[in-house]
């Protein structure tokens, strides 16, 4: 009788231990995170001094440049006292116009052209003047090529060098954080760790539809990130998943 108590309560035990199922279910999501290095572009910056009114011939302009896919430009003098037509016309640029005196100073024509950048480039340039001086900053970064006097008196000057962002090779992102949502992106889940090789796993999950998501930088603003998320739906109980690769920027 002592015997049969035994294995009945040893039988009992080995049920007890067994793995039961998780209160989401049977099924498993599975993917991998790879991270790159990236670096912010530059924005051209340009210097801008500018000679008296007394200096400048009618129809003289500089081109100013942004990068490539963007408008270009050039700026012309013109004074209203000659006849002939100041603007030269350069094809594939937007030309803005400066109206000036001979007997403009050069502080003058700096506030002149600051007012034709604005108002015809405010979009495309931060613009601060000092005295006869404007730096000129490009709103999008990017290799730029320089900006040129052409014609004009001005000096010019490229006080730092626009430059496009770089982004290195992608590898495994080790015990980094993945993110789970359920259903319609309102309901948080687990968060897990990625291991030595990227990998990740969501187990104990029901059919239906889940965003896995990790966290990346966000190249367009400056300490800020955004969500890399994939949409993934599991249609059967007791299966596997995998999730499309992640790729992050940090």
């Amino acid at each position: 009788m002592k015997r049969i108590l035994f294995m009945a309560a040893f039988t009992a035990a080995l049920i007890g231990c067994n793995k039961e199922e998780g209160p989401g279910g049977t099924s498993i999501l599975t993917g991998n995170v790879s991270v790159a290095d990236h670096e912010n572009g530059d924005h051209e910056v340009t210097e801008v001094y500018f000679t008296p009114g007394l200096e400048i011939e009618h129809g003289e302009y500089w081109i100013l440049n942004t990068p490539e896919g963007y408008t270009q430009f050039y700026i012309y003098y013109d004074n209203p006292d000659w006849v002939s037509p100041a603007d030269p016309g350069l094809e594939g640029r937007t030309g803005l116009a400066v109206s000036f005196q001979y007997s403009d100073s050069n502080i003058e024509i700096a506030m002149a052209t600051e007012e034709a950048l604005l108002a015809g480039a405010g979009d495309h340039f931060d613009i601060l003047r000092s005295g006869d001086i404007l730096t000129i900053t490009n709103t999008k970064a990017g290799y730029t090529p320089d900006a040129d006097n052409v014609t004009t008196p001005f000096e010019l000057n490229t006080d730092q060098q626009g430059q496009a962002s770089n982004i290195g090779a992608f590898a495994p992102a080790v015990d980094e954080k993945v993110y789970i949502q359920y259903g319609d992106k309102t309901v948080y889940g687990d968060v897990v760790r990625t291991g030595g090789s990227g990998e990740y796993e969501f187990t104990n999950l029901t059919k239906g539809n889940y965003t896995v998501y990790a966290i990346s930088k966000d190249t367009t603003a400056i300490d800020a990130t955004v969500l890399v998320e994939m949409d993934v739906e599991i249609a059967d109980n007791k299966s596997t998943v995998t999730v499309p690769e992640i790729e992050i920027l940090r």
